[in-house]
């Protein structure tokens, strides 16, 4: 029957939307922020760890998750004073009956300088700051940044820069920074930064197509539904008119 055609396709746009790892169940994720956004930090640096939902800030009883070992931790904040190297690792978190959160990975070092970005992965068309951080918070003068070995900008006293307001995929590169500390010339490792192409841009006909054809599907099925019931009351009706013509004809014994 075409009804039993229709089922397929109907079930494969529900798997699609509400599987774990489809468009809704994304959305219902607990998601990880840092304060400062930085993830890669100085020993004895500061950081608080933000567990929320994608649009509530709601506070309530959190499930956090150090390196794979559940943490004593169950505010919806985790503050981390003092960060040594034990601090380093995968973080994630559950809170208000979310989904666990993707991981991010935060990483404890010991330098003078330390190149600090607002995400090593961008998504095209986000902005990306960059920062030279001095060892235990020290000023860094004449600072020189570089992308892929070439110096792109000189600033005096280091602060955040903007590198763009909208990442392209040529803003991908290993990106470092020397300044003075102390009156020393001093150099940062190097950060692989990769602007990757937007979520939005690929799947966002998704978002719009896959609700329309659920619900055409389902007044498909429907009208398909009620034509066949029809169908089966005029069969139903010739066969009682059948019948009772037969009954008619059919001669009485005496």
């Amino acid at each position: 029957m075409a009804t039993a055609r229709v089922w397929p396709a109907l079930l494969w746009m529900a798997l699609l939307l509400f599987s774990p790892d489809g468009m809704l169940a994304a959305t219902q994720k607990s998601i990880v922020t840092l304060n400062p956004p930085w993830n890669r930090i100085f020993k004895r640096d500061s950081v608080t760890l933000l567990c929320h939902g994608n649009n509530s800030s709601k506070a309530g009883p959190t499930e956090w998750i150090h390196n794979g070992t559940i943490s004593k931790v169950t505010t919806s904040h985790w503050d981390i004073v003092n960060a040594s190297f034990e601090d380093s690792g995968t973080y994630k978190c559950k809170t208000n009956g979310l989904y666990q959160s993707e991981s991010v990975h935060l990483q404890v070092f010991s330098d003078w300088l330390l190149l600090q970005a607002s995400a090593e992965m961008v998504i095209e068309g986000e902005p990306l700051i960059i920062r030279c951080h001095g060892w235990n918070n020290r000023n860094v003068y004449m600072v020189i940044y570089y992308k892929d070995g070439t110096a792109f900008k000189y600033v005096y006293y280091s602060s955040n820069i903007t590198i763009t307001t909208s990442a392209s995929l040529n803003d991908s590169g290993t990106y470092h920074c020397d300044g003075k500390v102390q009156r020393w010339r001093r150099h940062s490792e190097g950060l692989k930064i990769t602007v990757i192409k937007a979520y939005q841009s690929r799947y966002s006909w998704l978002q719009l197509t896959v609700p329309l054809v659920v619900v055409m599907l389902f007044a498909l099925d429907t009208g398909i539904l009620f034509s066949i019931q029809e169908q089966f009351k005029t069969i139903l009706k010739i066969r009682e008119t059948r019948k009772s013509d037969q009954l008619k004809s059919t001669p009485q014994s005496s």
